[in-house]
């Protein structure tokens, strides 16, 4: 979740309790703190939790399989003011269900229900030769090839909510003229491994996997309140209403995609999370070697700092090693310090991030870890006047400096777009989020949502190109965009032979380009709302793609010509796609 999307993060941030800390003389030791005294920490550190309008969260620290501590915050339900508790189950998110069903296809290995090395086509024999190569391990690793589900169905859908069945996953799969990365070395992030690996092993063990895994796994562990969904629609007792944050407040998380890469949720509780807990810690357990083995053969994803693709992040706090099950957006729910016999869970209802942040404050309490204190930097928010000729020269598109993506390996090109409308200076920051900026000094600017945002225009010469700062004032790490210069800027004349019907035969769908009557090009799509594009380099242009009402991201349009100077075709990309064809008609 972008920083912009997060106002009321700042209220659900942490009070910084490290000059009560008892003092010790060597930091590597535990935390020396009484049971009531622990609860008094959890109590301050969930302090904004305590009133009927806000999500929950249910907290257990565990210290060699004793309980030391065990609270309820928030709300499961906001609407009906049902209270959060241990037994509230919560759907986390895909990247975290990946920890359950990575262990679950180590576990049918052990079993001899299959091989991580079988190739998938094994199964699958109509999945195209490209991919004769490709393993379960490069499923589990996502460097298979595939194309990415959503990301491809996103060129002709609206939404990432809409159904696509079995059928439909198969037939964007073995249609798949060629690999978007090369099997077995490139890497994209792709929602259809998983998927097909979840197809995999129901056909290898002939049974559900959602039913598989509750025999296997969450059955012996007494796991009773965790599941693998299969519908995201279904009925599910003491389930917790999700909540996303949205303005100064909450709105019920959107429903999720109905499909082969989107029905492996997990579903569980902080109940059940312990024995989950209990069973991944225990050296003599079946769960504890198949998470070993996988961390020994899985992949970490480029641009996130320790993070495996079976949803695990590893640090060190004192020297010693630390787990967090959490995915790619960060959501952590538990971590564990095995060398201190330490687990703390706090799985909540939040969307995005969740709780993680006090999750990770706890862990540092707990090994006595000494920060020095957050001194908050004091913004300038009084308004000055600035005529709208003074705003102009701070417009233009500007590209966000240093993006590492988790994505794939393709460049993270992240742009926002300031401009000037009704004598206020704009910018789109993200995506298609817009906010509305104060002139607050000589080239200062303020945005202040649940927290304080200070946008700092720099040109030290006359022939560098302006550069923006961006600086929260609640710690959240700031960002450096500069202005693009020298770009391509076609005439109406130029933009006619990009016109016209162009055709993917992977997907059998049109899209269509005309100019407006502004001269502006648009993309026209039968099943979705137009959409301007915008030169961004030679014969290559941005738009705003939406994967639901209201929620856009940034992808490309890349046109090729032949040697007589003609469009031939055009390829799309984004950081999960690749390179997806339509031919000029």
């Amino acid at each position: 979740m972008y920083k912009l999307c997060s106002a009321l993060l700042l209220s659900l941030m942490l009070v910084n309790f490290s000059h009560g800390q008892p003092s010790t003389k060597n930091n590597a030791e535990l935390n020396s703190i009484s049971d009531s005294g622990l609860n008094k920490i959890l109590d301050s550190v969930f302090s904004s939790l305590k009133n009927t309008k806000v999500p929950g969260v249910a907290v257990s620290v565990i210290q060699n399989g004793k309980i030391i501590a065990k609270k309820d915050y928030g709300m499961a339900n906001i609407e009906l003011q049902v209270p959060f508790s241990h037994r509230s189950v919560v759907r986390i998110g895909y990247s975290e269900a990946r920890e359950f069903i990575s262990i679950a296809a180590v576990l049918m290995e052990n079993d001899g229900i299959l091989s991580l090395h079988d190739q998938v086509r094994t199964y699958f024999p109509d999945l195209p030769e490209w991919s004769e190569s490709v393993t379960v391990w490069d499923l589990l690793n996502h460097r298979s090839g595939f194309v990415d589900e959503w990301s491809t169905l996103l060129l002709m859908h609206g939404a990432m909510s809409n159904r696509f069945d079995k059928e439909q996953f198969f037939q964007l799969l073995n249609t798949q003229p060629e690999p978007e990365i090369e099997p077995g070395k490139g890497f994209m992030y792709c929602n259809s491994d998983f998927g097909l690996l979840r197809l995999i092993m129901e056909k290898a063990s002939g049974e559900n996997l959602s039913e598989w895994i509750k025999e296997r796994i969450f059955d012996p562990l007494k796991m009773i309140n965790t599941q693998m969904q299969n519908n995201a629609l279904d009925i599910v007792p003491n389930r917790a209403t999700k909540y996303e944050i949205y303005g100064n407040g909450f709105q019920q998380e959107n429903v999720q995609k109905t499909s082969p890469g989107g029905n492996y949720f997990i579903l569980t509780s902080a109940d059940d999370l312990e024995k989950w807990s209990a069973a991944i810690s225990d050296k003599s357990s079946a769960v504890n070697a198949a998470f070993e083995r996988l961390t020994e053969k899985i992949r970490m994803i480029p641009g996130k700092k320790n993070h495996y693709l079976t949803g695990h992040s590893i640090d060190t706090i004192n020297n010693h090693k630390i787990i967090f099950h959490e995915g790619v957006v960060g959501e952590n729910y538990l971590s564990r310090i095995p060398s201190k016999g330490l687990s703390i869970i706090t799985i909540g209802n939040l969307a995005g991030e969740g709780f993680a942040e006090q999750n990770k404050f706890i862990c540092n309490y707990l090994m006595n870890v000494k920060k020095p204190p957050f001194v908050k930097p004091v913004f300038a928010t009084k308004p000055i006047p600035m005529t709208e000729a003074e705003l102009k020269k701070y417009e233009g598109r500007y590209r966000w400096l240093n993006q590492v993506s988790w994505e794939s390996y393709n460049e993270l090109r992240k742009l926002s777009n300031f401009y000037v409308e009704k004598s206020k200076l704009k910018v789109r920051y993200t995506g298609n989020y817009i906010i509305e900026l104060i002139p607050v000094g000589k080239d200062v600017f303020f945005y202040g949502e649940g927290y304080g945002m200070q946008i700092k225009f720099i040109q030290p010469k006359s022939n560098n190109p302006m550069r923006v700062t961006v600086t929260f004032d609640d710690g959240y790490p700031g960002a450096t965009m500069e202005k693009e210069t020298g770009k391509w800027e076609p005439s109406k004349e130029d933009f006619k032979p990009f016109t016209g019907k162009y055709y993917s035969r992977h997907l059998d769908y049109y899209w269509n380009f005309d100019l407006n009557e502004h001269g502006k090009m648009v993309l026209r799509r039968a099943t979705m709302p137009d959409a301007i594009i915008e030169p961004d380099g030679e014969n290559q242009f941005h738009y705003i793609a939406e994967k639901g009402p209201g929620v856009g991201y940034d992808q490309w349009i890349l046109f090729k010509k032949n040697s007589a100077g003609e469009i031939v075709d055009l390829t799309v990309w984004s950081s999960r796609l690749m390179h997806h064809r339509f031919e000029k008609q």
